[in-house]
């Protein structure tokens, strides 16, 4: 999936990195959001 440079991103669900409950970016709706995804630990490459 492509996303533009901005572009509204399609709403998405994540686990918490802290817990087992699951976060909506659609939760953030009317506030700014900042989205960075990185490499997990020890993957290679």
């Amino acid at each position: 999936m492509t996303i533009k440079e901005g572009a509204a991103a399609p709403d998405f669900n994540l686990a918490a990195h802290n817990s087992d409950q699951k976060v909506a970016l659609s939760s953030f709706k009317g506030r700014p959001v900042v989205v960075a995804f990185m490499p997990f630990a020890f993957t290679g490459g």
